[in-house]
């Protein structure tokens, strides 16, 4: 079982110092995992709802800074030792894929084998025009995308053919450490991220949704993976939601991770028996200060409860 946080990387409080400070934290409290969301510039959203819900706006400190994952990964890899790092998640088909596939091999490398790549087809749309990729074949990029990658991660030369990228008796170094390669790890909410997860992934990531959906996504993805050739279990559950300590038990709008330390025990209990292996938690308000706080806190009056 791993238990993880997001790292600040947006906004005001994602500084260097941060992301030093932070690390050494999750290191010396023996967390399991930082994760890196990202996104790469944020214009005017005027018809995008916020995670595909409608008229949500994203938060207002995206516009403050929005730090890339990468980046961040390898300074953090030369100055930790055991701490998984991963992106939570990169929107790939905003991406050219040769290079996705060369920063993940150098990263994995320089980490010695402990990064982690998730990923999404992305939901802003107003995002993707910016950067020239077409929002409406993001889904279909992400596939070819995915098996150019396994590719070019694997044996020299290497060929592929795809409907949007190809190369031909290519060479592509440095390998990363990780066999066959690092763990990919799949997010979304619908049956063509089921699918891609059980084609493709290690993991399947969903955001804030409820132990009783988790029973029914894993029950899909298991199903995808018989159609695939693949063990039914060959797709671990992750969870990425919010926590937040209180000194009230949670209300109607809060999730099981939001609330009073038991309450909070309780939930992630709910979410492991409803067959989650890892957890990443976001922290609610995102802020150097808060971050460090919900670490202690989990470290000292949670994780305890869970072993």
């Amino acid at each position: 079982m791993g238990y993880g946080f997001s790292l600040v990387v947006r906004g005001r409080d994602a500084t260097p110092e941060t992301f030093v400070e932070v690390a050494h934290k999750a290191e010396a409290s023996a967390l399991d995992a930082l994760w890196l969301s990202a996104h790469v510039i944020v214009p005017p959203q005027v018809k995008s709802g916020y995670s595909l819900v409608p008229d949500l706006p994203h938060p207002p400190h995206w516009k403050e800074g929005y730090w890339e994952p990468f980046t961040i990964c390898a300074y953090l890899a030369a100055l930790t030792q055991r701490i998984t790092l991963g992106t939570s998640v990169l929107v790939l088909p905003q991406h050219n894929p040769f290079e996705v596939a060369k920063q993940v091999a150098e990263i994995d490398q320089l980490s010695n084998g402990r990064f982690v790549l998730g990923i999404g087809v992305g939901w802003f749309e107003e995002e993707f025009e910016v950067l020239g990729q077409d929002f409406k074949t993001r889904g279909a990029r992400t596939d070819d995308a995915l098996r150019l990658m396994k590719q070019l991660w694997a044996d020299d030369p290497v060929t592929y053919d795809g409907r949007f990228y190809r190369c031909e008796d290519a060479y592509f170094a440095p390998k990363p450490v990780s066999k066959p390669h690092p763990p990919l790890m799949v997010a979304g909410g619908g049956r063509p991220a089921w699918r891609r997860a059980a084609e493709f992934a290690d993991a399947f990531h969903p955001v804030r949704v409820q132990p009783e959906s988790i029973e029914m996504m894993a029950t899909e993805i298991a199903k995808q993976c018989e159609r695939f050739g693949r063990p039914t279990d060959a797709v671990k559950m992750t969870v990425k939601l919010p926590m937040s300590f209180k000194d009230e038990a949670p209300s109607g709008d809060d999730f099981a991770t939001q609330g009073r330390a038991r309450d909070i025990v309780d939930g992630i209990k709910r979410y492991r028996d409803a067959g989650v292996e890892d957890f990443t938690f976001d922290v609610v308000p995102e802020a150097r200060a808060n971050l460090l706080e919900t670490m202690e806190r989990f470290v000292q009056d949670v994780r305890p409860h869970l072993e």
